[in-house]
This record gives C-alpha cells, sequence and structure tokens, in this order.
C-alpha cells in the first residue's frame, strides 16, 4: 500500500478514533511535533474533508496561506463511515477476531511497522500508549 501525507494523517486518526473519546487535535499536535510542516497538515485535513473522509473541521482562514487556511480546529471532527469501511478493508484488519479499538490499533501498527513508516509508527505507537492507558 502507497501511504502518502493525506494517507498518514487519515490513518492516525482511525487510530485516534478507536478511543471512546477522540481528540483528534491530538493527532494534529503529534504530526507537527514530528516535524511536519503546518501548511502540509492543514492542506491534507482540506483534502480528505473535500473527499469525504472526515467532516465538521473548522477552517481558521485568513491570510496569503495555502488556500487562505492559517489553521485547522479538529474539535468537532468526525470520520465518516465510509472512511470506517474503507480503512478496514484497505488495512484488511481481521474484523471478526478484534474484539477492541486497542487491538485494531496493534494490528494497524504491526502492518506499518512492517512496512517501515517510521513516522506513522512512532504517532501510532503513542496513541495505543493512551489507549492502554484508559
Amino acid at each position: 500500500m502507497i501511504v502518502d501525507t493525506k494517507r498518514e494523517i487519515l490513518i492516525a486518526l482511525f487510530i485516534e478514533y478507536q478511543k471512546d473519546i477522540p481528540n483528534f487535535n491530538e493527532v494534529k499536535r503529534k504530526f507537527i511535533e514530528k516535524g511536519m510542516d503546518q501548511d502540509v497538515f492543514n492542506i491534507a485535513i482540506l483534502k480528505l474533508e473535500n473527499e469525504g473522509f472526515i467532516h465538521n473541521v473548522t477552517y481558521i482562514k485568513g491570510g496569503r496561506k495555502p488556500y487562505g487556511i492559517l489553521g485547522v480546529r479538529l474539535d468537532n471532527a468526525l470520520l465518516t463511515g465510509h472512511t470506517v469501511r474503507y480503512l478496514e478493508d484497505k488495512l484488511e484488519l481481521e474484523l471478526e477476531n478484534v474484539s477492541s479499538g486497542e487491538e485494531k490499533a496493534k494490528n494497524i501498527l504491526k502492518r506499518f511497522t512492517d512496512a517501515g513508516f517510521e513516522r506513522l509508527e512512532n504517532i501510532i505507537a503513542k496513541t495505543i500508549a493512551e489507549l492502554i492507558k484508559n
């Protein structure tokens, strides 16, 4: 599977979605901490919303940033049902054998560890650690 920035973010949002109370702003924070340019993150979110993968994104607009987006707020954002089914299919999750969000997250982490996607692996590992704490 080819993983680009947009898909990395989508998968990280999917992992966060497994929590009882997801906080997608945490996903944003983690990507920025790992060195992703904020404009790149913002445009990836815009594309994901435009393609119907997420909804309820709040855009902070103004200035000369790409598409006039100064920032994105993901407080009320959610994945669509289409997104969940798409990712479960693409990631080939064995859903009949997976009962919890934590188990799904671990399966996804293993797939990306095997494929060598280090940035996403680190972000997912942190999210899994948070899932285990709860």
